[in-house]
C-alpha cells in the first residue's frame, strides 16, 4: 500500500543529501613542484600520480581547478598562507599541517657513473662524495642522509631533475639522488637524442618513500583519504 509519509521522509532526505553535496563540494587549488615525469607532468596536468590524487578527490566529491606547479618550499608557504587548499609531495616532518595516507612510493637510489668505480653500501657512504639531491632532500630522506651529506665534499640540490643527470654525465657530481622512475624517464630522453650514453651504477640505500598530501584543513585531508580508499577498494576489485 502506497505510504504518503514514507514517501514524503525519502523524498526530505535525498533532497538534504543533494544539497549536503552540493554545500560540501569543492573545487579546490593543489600546489606542486615542478614537472617531475612520469609522476606530474606540467605541460598537461597528468602523470601517474597526479591521476590518483585527482580520482581519489572525485570520488570524495570535489575536483581540481587549478594546480600550481613551483618550487617545494613555496608549495609549503602557500600552504601556510591558505592559498592553496593541499600541496602534493609534502615533506612528512614539516609542521602545521595534516597529512594524508600515502598517495603512491617513490625508490629513491643513489646513481654514480660505472666508470667511477664508486661502491655505496649504505647512506653514510655519501660523505665521501660529491652529491647533487633533489630539492628538499634533507627534509625528506632522514637524519642519517643528512648528517651524511653534511660531511660531502660537495653538496646540492636541484629544482630541474633533468639537470641532475646532465651534472652526474659532465662529471660535476660524482652521485645523483633521485627516484629511479625519473632518472629513467629522462634518461631515455638522453638516449633517444644520442646525449650522454653512459652506463650508470645504482646503489639501492634507500627504503621506498611514501608520497603524502599536505593540508591546513583535517576534514578536506578525511574527505581525500575516504576517496584514496574508494579508489584503492575499486582498483582491487578490477583486478583479474
Amino acid at each position: 500500500m502506497f505510504n504518503l509519509r514514507q514517501f514524503l521522509n525519502c523524498l526530505v532526505t535525498l533532497v538534504c543529501l543533494i544539497w549536503f553535496n552540493s554545500v560540501t563540494a569543492k573545487e579546490l587549488t593543489l600546489a606542486t613542484s615542478m614537472s617531475i615525469p612520469p609522476y606530474i607532468i606540467e605541460h598537461n596536468d597528468s602523470g601517474i600520480q597526479l591521476e590518483r590524487v585527482k580520482k581519489a578527490f572525485e570520488l570524495a566529491n570535489h575536483s581540481i581547478k587549478k594546480v600550481i606547479y613551483t618550487s617545494n618550499k613555496r608549495a609549503e608557504i602557500l600552504l601556510y598562507q591558505k592559498k592553496v587548499d593541499a600541496i602534493i609531495n609534502a615533506p612528512n616532518n614539516s609542521q602545521n599541517m595534516f597529512f594524508s595516507d600515502p598517495v603512491i612510493f617513490y625508490q629513491n637510489t643513489a646513481i654514480s657513473l660505472s666508470s667511477t668505480h664508486i661502491y655505496l653500501t649504505d647512506i653514510a657512504g655519501l660523505s665521501d662524495v660529491r652529491v647533487m639531491a633533489f630539492q628538499n632532500a634533507r627534509k625528506y630522506l632522514g637524519d642519517e642522509y643528512r648528517q651524511a651529506v653534511n660531511q660531502s665534499p660537495a653538496y646540492d640540490e636541484a629544482i630541474n631533475q633533468q639537470a641532475q643527470l646532465e651534472h652526474l654525465f659532465l662529471k660535476h657530481t660524482d652521485v645523483i639522488i633521485l627516484d629511479r622512475r625519473i632518472f629513467d624517464h629522462f634518461n631515455k630522453l638522453f638516449e633517444a637524442s644520442g646525449r650522454f650514453p653512459k652506463p650508470v651504477t645504482f646503489h639501492p640505500i634507500f627504503p621506498k618513500s611514501p608520497r603524502v598530501l599536505g593540508f591546513h584543513n583535517k576534514a578536506l585531508r578525511d574527505d581525500f583519504n575516504d576517496g584514496l580508499k574508494r579508489l584503492d577498494e575499486a582498483l582491487k576489485r578490477s583486478e583479474p
